[in-house]
C-alpha cells in the first residue's frame, strides 16, 4: 500500500507581482510525499508490517486501518518496523497509540522494532513509550547488581 501526500510546496523564485516592487514568492509543487506500507511473514513466525516515509496527518486514518486489517487477519504477534520511517508527527503517534490499543483489546502482542533516536524521544516525553515495553529502557541495566530489585522493577 502506497500512500501519497500531493500538497507540499516547496518556495520557488521570486518574481515581481506587476507594480508594487514587491516580489512575490511562488510555491512549486515538490516530489509528493509519500508513506509506503508493506506486510510480510517474520523468520520468526510475526507479520512484520514496514512503514517507510512519513506518518503524518495526511496518512495517519490510513496506516491505521492497514495495521489494524493485519492485526484482525492473523491471530499471531504482529511487529511494526519503523525503520523507514523518516518522520512522525502527533497524529502519526496518535496512530501508534491507537494500534497498541486496538491490538490489546483484540488480545495480539504488538512490538515496535527500529525505532528511531528521534522518534524514541518524543514516544518518552509524550508517555507513549508505556504502550510498547520494548522501546523502554532498562532501569539500571548500566550498574546491573548495584541497584536494588524494587528499583529495577520500577521503569519511570
Amino acid at each position: 500500500m502506497i500512500i501519497r501526500r500531493l500538497t507540499r510546496a516547496s518556495v520557488g523564485a521570486a518574481a515581481q507581482d506587476g507594480g508594487s516592487g514587491g516580489a512575490v514568492v511562488i510555491a512549486e509543487r515538490t516530489e509528493p510525499t509519500q508513506l509506503e506500507l508493506s506486510h510480510s511473514i517474520g523468520a520468526d513466525g510475526y507479520q512484520v508490517v514496514s512503514m517507510r516515509g512519513e506518518l503524518d496527518i495526511a496518512t495517519a486514518e490510513a496506516a491505521y486501518a492497514y495495521i489494524s486489517e493485519v492485526i484482525d487477519s492473523w491471530p499471531v504477534p504482529l511487529q511494526v518496523d519503523l525503520s523507514g520511517l523518516t518522520f512522525c508527527d502527533a497524529s502519526g503517534l496518535g496512530v501508534l497509540a491507537r494500534v497498541a490499543n486496538h491490538a490489546r483489546r483484540m488480545g495480539r502482542q504488538l512490538r515496535l522494532t527500529s525505532v528511531r533516536p528521534s522518534l524514541l524521544k518524543i514516544m518518552r516525553i509524550t508517555g507513549l513509550d508505556r504502550a510498547f515495553p520494548e522501546v523502554r529502557p532498562v532501569v539500571g541495566a548500566a550498574v546491573g547488581a548495584a541497584v536494588p530489585e524494587q528499583a529495577r522493577a520500577y521503569a519511570p
